[in-house]
């Protein structure tokens, strides 16, 4: 499958199921209401007239933001059990329910959460080091979440299973890793500007984003089945 068709048939999922991408909208929603709270509750306790004061202000800032920015893989990564699982039972039954979701999910929380958090320090730390080694490692690592719910795997397990996965099929995963980023960047300026609005530019903002997280892993996930199907990338028998 192209990669083209691959987005397309991924967007026709999400449109007509759309209950599979309301976990990622949901927690789209909780980080960025936890972040406005929290975070305006450290700039108001900032004190500008003292200048020591204000760099600890800042200082704090900045360690506000990475907590927040690791918690939201944590809950993200939750978010994506719960697709891999919806996936699968739509494409079983042709229907499926946050319910069931929430409960195969929950199966594994242990290790979704435990890689989340892994995963979220990496790419904060990749990140902060002039942004491409945090590609990198979103890169490599794209699949350990659908590992660990379609695999059964333990989170350290998952994410050597996705370097394999992604080593095996380097070229198409890169090209469709590269469309994503695009989209991504893209949507990332439309919700900079609806955040600016009003409240509901900003609420709108945090669905767009929640939805595009979704949009996502099952695009990952409808890649992870196709290379299951020819093989690559998976032991026989």
């Amino acid at each position: 499958m192209s990669i083209g068709n691959i987005l397309k048939e991924s967007l026709g999922i999400a449109r007509k199921h759309t209950i599979i991408i309301v976990p990622p909208v949901l927690v789209s929603f909780l980080i960025g209401c936890l972040s406005i709270v929290v975070i305006g509750m450290r700039m108001t306790a900032m004190e500008p007239d003292a200048v020591g004061e204000l760099g600890q202000g800042v200082t704090d800032l900045i360690l506000v933001k990475s907590v927040l920015s690791v918690v939201g893989w944590i809950f993200y990564s939750f978010a994506q059990g719960m697709v891999a699982s919806m996936m699968v039972e739509v494409e079983d039954k042709g229907q499926t329910s946050l319910g069931s979701g929430f409960g195969r999910a929950n199966e594994m929380i242990v290790s979704l959460m435990a890689a989340g958090f892994i995963l979220g320090v990496l790419l904060l730390l990749g990140f902060m080091l002039f942004v491409i080694p945090g590609l990198i490692v979103a890169f490599i690592f794209s699949f350990t979440f659908i590992v660990i719910m379609l695999e059964k795997r333990g989170p350290v397990d998952a994410m050597k299973r996705s370097v394999q996965i992604v080593r095996a099929n380097a070229s198409y995963t890169f090209k469709l890793f590269a469309a994503i980023i695009g989209i991504g960047f893209f949507l990332m300026l439309v919700t900079v500007v609806l955040s600016k609005l009003s409240l509901i530019g900003l609420l709108a903002s945090m669905a767009l984003t929640g939805s595009f997280m979704g949009y996502t892993y099952v695009v990952f996930i409808k890649a992870y089945q196709q290379f299951k199907e020819s093989g690559s990338g998976f032991p026989r028998g």
